[in-house]
């Protein structure tokens, strides 16, 4: 690997200038090498390859502390790339069909759109559904938790396929039994809040988002700050309107950590990018990550409990049919 600046100075060997795999410590001089290209050195050369000394001894040992922090940048590095690779995708409506696929293991996220009524959550999951605006369908109220499903056309870490279980939960206070789970089991949450109705705000920060954080299994749960009917905002609000509004947004989102997208469900405007920002958000979180992970393992292992008891009911079956055969 060429010596770059992103690689800390210690990790790069002085005489092959590239970052070490086996480092070694040459005692005399207290600098670390990379293995080999110091034994090739040393059988030439009776000096510090670094500050050309004259060498009393010749002795050097594994510097195992500095191979251990040389792997976890490889790994970083590995992520980090890993992410950069995954960062064009699309959403698809439904669950991954691809036959390529059936055999990998997938990650679950699970998405809850939250915010009062009327600001159109239900139109957004519908966008998203149907992969297109909405333009003449009119939505109704939600009385109880839509959950939509999703897949990504690309593999994470050319392993996991993921699966975005999309979550659109009631708007109305006498539904918040119903909302609760859905608060617990998230990994990442959209408020949504309506460019034409500042009021949206205050219900957002003294009621969802504070039941965000009461209810949820993880103390991290990304959010993302969705600004609705930007089309009606854009076209009916007038300058005014539109600074107080801002102001508002930045100091919610500035607040609560928050990315702001001004989005129109009704057009599409937007949305993709948004649940693209989330998703890699939900992915580069190592926790959330962890959490994804291990679940997929507990699913698995489950399934194959579920089976083994298929495979030994079908067994005893058999052999009790077996028995009555001989019987007879």
């Amino acid at each position: 690997m060429a010596h770059t600046s992103s690689i800390p100075s210690n990790f790069i060997c002085p005489i092959t200038q590239d970052i070490m795999e086996n480092p070694v410590l040459l005692v005399e001089d207290g600098h670390s090498y990379e293995k080999s290209a110091l034994e090739r050195w040393l059988k030439d050369h009776n000096t510090s390859p670094l500050t050309n000394n004259q060498l009393k001894s010749q002795t050097f040992v594994i510097n195992y502390t500095l191979k251990s922090i040389i792997e976890d940048f490889h790994r970083q590095q590995n992520e980090i790339k890993s992410i950069s690779n995954f960062r064009c995708f699309t959403l698809y409506r439904g669950r991954p069909h691809y036959d390529q696929w059936k055999n990998n293991p997938k990650l679950k996220i699970i998405i809850s759109l939250l915010g009062p009524p009327n600001v159109g959550k239900s139109c957004l999951a519908s966008n998203i559904e149907y992969g297109q605006p909405q333009i003449n369908r009119i939505h109704k109220a939600t009385i109880a938790t839509d959950v939509f499903f999703f897949y990504l056309d690309s593999l994470f870490e050319n392993k996991y396929v993921v699966i975005i279980q999309l979550n659109d939960c009631p708007g109305n206070d006498q539904f918040e039994a119903v909302s609760d789970r859905h608060f617990r089991q998230c990994h990442g949450a959209i408020f949504m809040a309506d460019t034409t109705d500042l009021n949206t705000f205050e219900r957002l920060e003294n009621y969802w988002y504070k039941k965000l954080r009461e209810k949820s299994s993880f103390d991290n749960v990304e959010c993302v700050l969705a600004c609705n009917k930007i089309d009606l905002f854009e076209k009916d609000y007038d300058s005014s309107y539109r600074d107080t509004f801002f102001k508002r947004v930045d100091t919610f989102a500035s607040h609560y950590q928050m990315s702001i997208f001004n989005i129109s469900a009704w057009r599409g405007d937007n949305i993709q990018t948004m649940f693209q920002h989330l998703i890699l958000c939900i992915l580069q979180n190592q926790p959330l990550l962890q959490n994804l992970k291990e679940n997929q393992m507990e699913s698995k292992e489950q399934t194959a409990r579920q089976n083994s008891k298929i495979t030994v009911a079908a067994s005893s079956q058999s052999s009790k049919e077996n028995k009555k055969s001989s019987c007879c």
